[in-house]
C-alpha cells in the first residue's frame, strides 16, 4: 500500500532530520579533533531568549526558536505542511586523519542550531539551518585538542633554510606554546549533495602558534578539504523517539535522537598548508614546503580518515502537517511553548527504534 502524502512526508522527515543533525556534528567534532589553543566557544553572552528546558528538550538550550526566520512554516498544502525544528549534538570521542597527522577526540563537542522548512511547494531539502542569537560562533561550543606534532617536528628541525632554522631555534628556546600546534577546522563553504546518511561539507583547518602567523591553514575556501561522511549507528547505539508528555496541549511534538552513531569518510583529499611562517606572501613558502614535507601533504584520497562518534537529539514540532489541528501553525512558537511547559516536572517515555524501520519509514511503498 502506498503511503498518504503525510505519512510519506513525515517518513522523509524522520530520516532526514538525523542526518541534518549529524551533519552539523561532523564540522563540530572535526573542530574538536583540531581545536585552538583558547576555548572556541562564543564571547558572546547572548542567550536564546528563554528559560533553559527540562525533561525531554534539556539538552536544546540555545535553539533560535526567537528568530523570526524559524517562524516560516507554510501551512499544509498539497505538498505539506513545514516543520521548525532544533538540533543539539555532543560528541566525545573518534579521530582524524590528514596526511601523517593523526588525532584523537579528548575533548567534549556541544553543538546547537534550528533549522525549519520554509514556504515553498516542494523539495524539503536542504533545509536552512540557523544559528543561535548570538550568532554563527555559538552554533559549536568545545574545549582546545592539542595536535600530536611539536611545531619543531613539524618543520623538520633542523632546517638549512634561514627562514625556517630561525623558527626552529626559537621554538626550541621558548618552548611551551612557541612548539606547540593547534588547529581550528572552519567551514569552507556551504554543505551540499545532501542524502538522507551522506552529505559533502568543505573545511578548512587553520593551524595556530605564535610562529606560524594567523593566516596559516590547511585549505581554504577555494581549496577545500570536502568530506563526505557516511552515517550508521554503531555498536551499542540506538535510534529513539519521544514525544511530548502532553500531547493534547503540544500535539505533533517530539524528540528524535541517536544514542551512539558514527560518521566516517576516508574518500577525501586534502591540499598543502599555506600562509604560514613571518610572512607576507613569499616569505612564508620555505615554511609552507618544510610542514608539507613533515605532514605529508598534499594527501590524495584514501590515505586521510575520519571516524566520530557521538549522540544526537532533535525536538521538532509538525503541527502544520496535521489536518486535524486549525491552520496554519507556527511550528517554532508550538515547540518553544513545549519548551517552557518542560520545566514544570513532566514525564514521557522513550520509544526505541531500529535502522531497519527507519529505512522502511523511507520507501515509497509500506
Amino acid at each position: 500500500m502506498r503511503l498518504s502524502n503525510r505519512q510519506h512526508r513525515r517518513a522523509l522527515w524522520t530520516g532526514g532530520v538525523a542526518a541534518i543533525a549529524t551533519t552539523m556534528i561532523v564540522g563540530a567534532v572535526t573542530s574538536s579533533v583540531s581545536a585552538q589553543s583558547t576555548s572556541t566557544t562564543s564571547t558572546n553572552a547572548r542567550g536564546p531568549g528563554y528559560p533553559p528546558p527540562n525533561g525531554i528538550y534539556k539538552a536544546f538550550t540555545n535553539c533560535p526558536l526567537n528568530n523570526p526566520v524559524m517562524h516560516e512554516d507554510m501551512p499544509i498544502t498539497d505538498s505539506g505542511g513545514g516543520f521548525s525544528a532544533c538540533v543539539a549534538g555532543g560528541v566525545g570521542t573518534g579521530s582524524i586523519t590528514i596526511g601523517n597527522i593523526v588525532t584523537t577526540v579528548v575533548q567534549p563537542v556541544n553543538v546547537q542550531f534550528g533549522f525549519f522548512i520554509p514556504p515553498k511547494d516542494s523539495n524539503f531539502y536542504p533545509a536552512p539551518a540557523v544559528p543561535p542569537l548570538a550568532g554563527p560562533s555559538a552554533i559549536l561550543s568545545t574545549k582546545p585538542d592539542l595536535l600530536p606534532e611539536s611545531l619543531t617536528t613539524a618543520l623538520g628541525c633542523p632546517s638549512s633554510d634561514p627562514t625556517v632554522e630561525s623558527m626552529c631555534q626559537q621554538a626550541q628556546a621558548r618552548g611551551g606554546n612557541y612548539n606547540r600546534v593547534y588547529a581550528l577546522a572552519q567551514e569552507a563553504g556551504q554543505i551540499t549533495n545532501f542524502s538522507i546518511f551522506t552529505w559533502t561539507q568543505p573545511l578548512k583547518f587553520k593551524l595556530i602558534n605564535p610562529l606560524l602567523g594567523n593566516n596559516c591553514y590547511i585549505g581554504s575556501d577555494e581549496t577545500p578539504v570536502v568530506v563526505n561522511p557516511s552515517l550508521s549507528v554503531a555498536p551499542g547505539g540506538s535510534l529513539f523517539v519521544t514525544y511530548d508528555p502532553n500531547p493534547t496541549v503540544h500535539p505533533d511534538t517530539f524528540v528524535l535522537g541517536i544514542t551512539v552513531a558514527s560518521a566516517t569518510d576516508s574518500t577525501f583529499s586534502a591540499p598543502g598548508v599555506t600562509g604560514c611562517g613571518p610572512g607576507p606572501g613569499v616569505a612564508n613558502v620555505p615554511v609552507d614546503e618544510a610542514i608539507d614535507t613533515s605532514s605529508g601533504l598534499p594527501a590524495a584520497s584514501g590515505v586521510n580518515n575520519l571516524t566520530l562518534y557521538g549522540s544526537f537529539a532533535i525536538a521538532a514540532t509538525t503541527a502544520s502537517e496535521d489536518s486535524s489541528l486549525s491552520q496554519p501553525q507556527n511550528d517554532a512558537a508550538d515547540l518553544l511553548a513545549a519548551f517552557k511547559a518542560s520545566t514544570n516536572g513532566e514525564h514521557s517515555v522513550k520509544h526505541q527504534l531500529a535502522m531497519a524501520q527507519v529505512k522502511a519509514m523511507l520507501s515509497p511503498h509500506s
